[in-house]
């Protein structure tokens, strides 16, 4: 085996920015040399995902009762705004797929013969950063007993998110013993609710002080105005909830092709939809943008990814940190309206960002009392639906676009999602190195071949970190070109930091290697890359991807920076 000389390319990053000094394109002219035939060859933690139908399942009711019976000739699809014709078409009933007679026009879904049972993947999230553990435990405990439920074709896969990383408590599996021990596991696990109060606690108190609430003044003050400290504050919770969004949006890409229909039981312990709002705890009032993400600008990545993916949401309330900022035991009247007022308030905005996601992917949102029995509602309303799949004409833009079903017949309501996501093929890698960033990386040995040096000091703070990549030359794809064959690569590197901040997007670095000709069966060859990170000096994740453009093969490599 030889190496080659290192290929250097220097970019900086920080905790939530990554810059490239050159946007030049790195090529390097290398030969291939016989190398040892039993060398391991690296894991591929993914290839990039090939949606080509986009399946929407439909609810129909007629005075809150399911609708069974109708064919495709009995609703209208719509891709923004403008008729599209139904494809596929296969009415579900009570799990099993429906046969129709000779007369019906529209094929059913491929691999779904009429008669066969019509199998349901539940891939269960965790949220320990928001919620508090009496509150998550409750819901744990009611789901272990209903797991019963889980019929035939049916399988789970449970994670859990604790405001850095997402852990993998247990992968696809029908094997109910198993999945009643993992979820007894996951109350055995940190949650970090009673940290949420705290900070929110601190917060409202120093509000109240501020304002003079036992002075008999407005709650937050008689200045309604959203001051630094209310801003500061919208910023942080804002951070918090983008984080889990992008958590919960990596365990979607992790677990992105299990077989049957597709739900995502999230249970929250409180992501306010409007964080502004939430932190200054009024029913109505004009709040002026600043740059605090809100509603879809907040959410929309989990419910577009869900939607391209076909996975329906149901959000889980459980029922997170809004508490009453003032104790009415103080005797002022007052007081404790107004901050009655306030719990409102919030948990509206809480309430508001689940029925969002539920409402923009075709689910449910289990709020208050049904928290307790979210998993049979869920079963049961995943049981009976209608399967309609069309084929979009995809562009690979990142463009988005409307979709919807209309039924014939008055009177009747229909439940999908409403909207698919056309992702480029930039974007879909970007969000896979997400995903095995926040999930640990490639299962087994690693990959790609990374290592990070001691770095030096660069500035107040920060640090220069030295990054060394070792390319496996014989693992990417050669094309005829001018001068022989080329590769075409892009390099990715995601950073995450000790408390949970990642990078607002990941860069991408193409480049390319040229060579006489194209390596032989056996022959091994890597190029050093080495390049530099800036980043602040508190430990840190590394997850580097190597995207092969023709072949979409990824390679990962994953290394932890301490702080010095």
């Amino acid at each position: 085996m030889r190496r080659f000389p290192a290929a250097s390319h220097r970019p900086t990053s920080t905790y939530n920015k990554l810059s490239i000094v050159s946007a030049a394109v790195l090529c390097a002219v290398i030969a291939f040399t016989a190398g040892p035939s039993a060398a391991q060859e690296p894991e591929v933690f993914g290839e990039v995902i090939d949606v080509r139908v986009v399946n929407l399942e439909v609810v129909v009711t007629e005075k809150g009762e399911r609708v069974t019976g109708m064919g495709p000739d009995d609703f209208e699809l719509l891709v923004d705004k403008e008729p599209v014709a139904i494809e596929y078409f296969t009415e579900v009933s009570g799990g099993t797929a429906v046969a129709r007679d000779d007369s019906g026009e529209s094929a059913a879904l491929p691999a779904l013969a009429p008669g066969e049972p019509v199998g349901t993947s539940y891939l269960v999230f965790i949220d320990e950063f928001f919620t508090l553990a009496r509150d998550r435990d409750r819901v744990l405990d009611a789901l272990s007993e209903q797991l019963p439920n889980l019929q035939n074709q049916d399988r789970m896969a449970i994670v859990a998110y604790d405001g850095r990383r997402v852990d993998m408590l247990a992968n696809w599996t029908d094997n109910i013993p198993e999945l009643t021990r993992e979820l007894r596991k996951a109350k055995d696990r940190k949650a970090r609710g009673l940290e949420r109060y705290s900070e929110r606690r601190v917060f409202d108190t120093g509000r109240e002080l501020e304002a003079g609430v036992n002075r008999g003044q407005t709650y937050l003050g008689a200045d309604t105005s959203f001051g630094a400290e209310q801003e500061q504050m919208a910023l942080r919770i804002s951070g918090q909830v983008e984080n889990a969004v992008r958590a919960a949006t990596a365990t979607l890409r992790g677990f992105a092709n299990p077989p049957g229909r597709k739900v995502m039981l999230l249970l929250s312990g409180g992501w306010p939809a409007d964080p502004m709002r939430w932190v200054a705890s009024e029913e109505a009032g004009f709040f002026d943008d600043r740059g605090i993400p809100r509603g879809n600008d907040l959410l929309g990545d989990l419910s577009t990814t869900a939607n391209r993916l076909s996975y329906t949401i149901y959000p889980v309330d459980m029922p997170g940190v809004t508490y009453q900022a003032v104790d009415a035991a103080r005797g002022n009247v007052q007081e404790a309206n107004l901050s009655q007022e306030s719990s409102r308030v919030r948990e509206q905005e809480e309430e508001a960002a689940l029925l969002q996601l539920a409402r923009e992917t075709g689910g449910e949102a289990f709020l208050n009392g049904v928290r307790t029995s979210a998993f049979e509602r869920a079963v049961a309303d995943t049981r009976t639906y209608y399967w309609i799949g069309f084929t979009p004409s995809w562009q690979g833009n990142d463009s988005e676009h409307s979709v919807e079903i209309r039924v014939k017949r008055k009177g009747l309501k229909v439940r999908t999602r409403d909207s698919f996501l056309d992702l480029s093929r930039s974007t879909e890698v970007s969000m896979m190195v997400e995903s095995a960033l926040l999930f640990g990386g490639a299962p087994g040995a690693t990959p790609l071949d990374i290592s990070v040096g001691r770095g030096k000091r660069s500035g107040i703070g920060k640090r220069d970190v030295p990054l060394s990549i070792q390319v496996p030359l014989h693992e990417l794809t050669f094309l005829p070109s001018a001068e022989g064959f080329a590769s075409e690569v892009e390099l990715r590197i995601a950073v995450l930091d000790s408390d949970g901040n990642s990078a607002e997007e990941i860069p991408v670095i193409p480049f390319g290697y040229k060579s006489p000709r194209v390596p032989a069966p056996g022959e091994v060859a890597f190029m050093p890359f080495e390049t530099q990170l800036r980043m602040r000096n508190k430990p840190h994740t590394l997850v580097v991807s190597l995207y092969d453009v023709p072949s979409g093969k990824i390679l990962t490599g994953r290394a932890e920076v301490q702080k010095r």
